[in-house]
């Protein structure tokens, strides 16, 4: 029977579930045979009210609720309150989550969400009395709460050396943390294709330079806004506008007149199509998008990013000169028509600057490692000290690179 890895999210954004998404097709690419995946909204379904109504709750946190958003980050140097806050809840989600965990009987469990971690992983040590390997995937990019750190995981993989960093200044041991990179969809680690060939597949004019503006998963900021002035202040360009899940953005969009060539989408499985066709993406500061632009030699635009959680984005962007950081839509459209200049090089620049950040193999290194805990595990003696199976785990990934690319190759 294969091993089984339950992976813990919860749909507060699109960037957990699409982070464990990507884990889970990486796992499936490289031991399908041997491992089994499962991903679970674990506040949704495992969880009583209102507890299980949080996800529901984000989007207005993050906009109406901003007040409240803030307040919780300012906490973000105080990493005795996730503690805290797990040993009030644990009573409340007890039943529901032992629910959970029996009918999964997972062999290891992964989380991608930083209110999962401590009061998942005190569960299973100390209501379940269970060992069985935990791990946590830090999904944001640079200002990751510590929420995200528990001291007593196995394993903890980070997306850049500024998570690192914070996750030792909130207790993590070195020795269990690694810089992976963001998990993304293995289309990017397969590459994107050529320009060229990829505006004549989506139908695109070959000669003009390409806007993708995009606003996450949601379809959230002022994307509409932002579309409009580079239709109207840059006529050279085309434009590609991605709505996402947000169906009132989509028809709005949809019942305009452009001024440019313009293609309008909804939510899309083929951004690395889109992201490889294109010469500058217009978007939030979203850390998944982000990480796909980098990968795709995409130099980005940001008009917005979520306070606290995003900050760190923008300055990461700006520091490595892969993009700017413009909330005005019309001067954004005044940039992007600087840009499209055939004489202006900075697309070519901040496109080499993106691509040394981009980490397109982040999902299959997060697999591996995965794997070899499960199998390590397998062979570790009855009593072994949980700090001798993280150093031995640690030690096992030498040379793991080769193997990536190997994988990565055959794809």
């Amino acid at each position: 029977m294969p091993k089984k890895i339950l992976i813990l999210m919860s749909d507060t954004g699109g960037g957990h579930r699409a982070s464990a998404e990507a884990i889970q097709e990486a796992v499936m690419h490289l031991y399908g045979h041997e491992v089994s995946v499962h991903i679970v909204d674990a506040w949704k379904n495992y969880s009583p009210w209102p507890i299980n109504r949080i996800g529901d709750a984000y989007p207005w946190l993050v906009s109406d609720g901003l007040w409240l958003w803030n307040a919780l980050w300012r906490t973000d140097h105080k990493p005795w309150l996730p503690r805290a806050f797990s040993q009030a809840v644990t009573p409340l989600v007890r039943r529901s989550s032992t629910r959970l965990f029996y009918a999964e009987t997972p062999d290891l469990v992964v989380t991608v969400h930083p209110v999962l971690n401590h009061v998942a992983l005190r569960l299973l040590r100390t209501a379940l009395k269970t060992d069985v390997p935990y791990v946590t995937v830090v999904t944001d990019m640079v200002t990751a709460h510590p929420a995200w750190f528990c001291p007593q995981v196995d394993y903890c993989m980070v997306p850049t050396e500024a998570v690192r960093q914070r996750a030792l200044r909130y207790g993590m041991p070195p020795e269990r943390i690694e810089v992976v990179g963001q998990p993304v969809k293995l289309k990017f680690a397969a590459g994107l294709g050529e320009k060229f060939y990829l505006r004549g597949k989506l139908g695109l004019d070959p000669d003009r330079p390409a806007a993708l503006v995009i606003g996450g998963g949601e379809g959230m900021g002022p994307v509409y806004e932002v579309a409009r002035a580079i239709a109207t202040g840059v006529p050279n360009a085309q434009l590609l506008v991605v709505a996402g899940r947000n169906a009132t953005l989509r028809q709005k969009l949809e019942a305009t007149a452009w001024e440019i060539p313009t293609r309008v989408y909804g939510f899309v499985t083929n951004v690395p199509e889109l992201m490889g066709a294109s010469d500058v993406l217009v978007t939030k500061a979203g850390p998944g998008t982000l990480s796909e632009a980098f990968i795709a030699r995409l130099p980005v635009i940001i008009f917005s990013f979520i306070p606290g959680q995003e900050e760190g984005n923008v300055r990461y962007v700006l520091e490595h000169q892969a993009g700017a950081y413009v909330p005005a839509s019309t001067e954004i459209a005044a940039l992007i028509r600087e840009w499209f200049q055939p004489d202006n090089d900075s697309l070519k620049h901040m496109a080499a600057n993106a691509a040394a950040l981009g980490r397109p193999e982040a999902a299959l290194i997060i697999a591996q490692r995965l794997y070899h805990l499960l199998t390590q595990q397998q062979a570790v003696p009855s009593g072994a000290s949980r700090s001798g199976l993280s150093s031995a785990f640690t030690r096992t990934f030498k040379g793991v690179m080769a193997r990536v690319t190997s994988h990565t190759r055959r794809m």
